[in-house]
């Protein structure tokens, strides 16, 4: 799954936005938000493309890496469910 994202000139405004708001939840909450993410798929949207830039970086924040790949600044990639194993999280089996 892939998202070719072309950044908008409102771009940096709503993914900061949208960064805080993840910044707030709990470790379990980024897990399952990105769990959904994954189950959905990338539908092409703009605003999901925001969204998981925003969500990359707050999982950079709470776990130090991210399952989000974003090569180049600009191509978005899911990498398959994960689960919450203590303070870290690790790909379902």
């Amino acid at each position: 799954m892939e998202y070719l994202f072309i950044q908008r000139e409102r771009d940096k405004a709503e993914i900061f936005k949208l960064y805080n708001e993840f910044k707030l939840l709990s470790k379990l909450d980024l897990v399952h938000r990105y769990n959904t993410t994954v189950a959905i798929g990338i539908v092409g949207a703009h605003a999901q493309g925001q969204m998981l830039v925003a969500l990359y970086h707050a999982f950079n924040f709470a776990f130090g890496n991210s399952p989000i790949n974003i090569e180049e600044n600009i191509i978005i990639s899911l990498t398959g469910k994960i689960q919450l194993n203590d303070a870290n999280w690790i790909y379902e089996k």
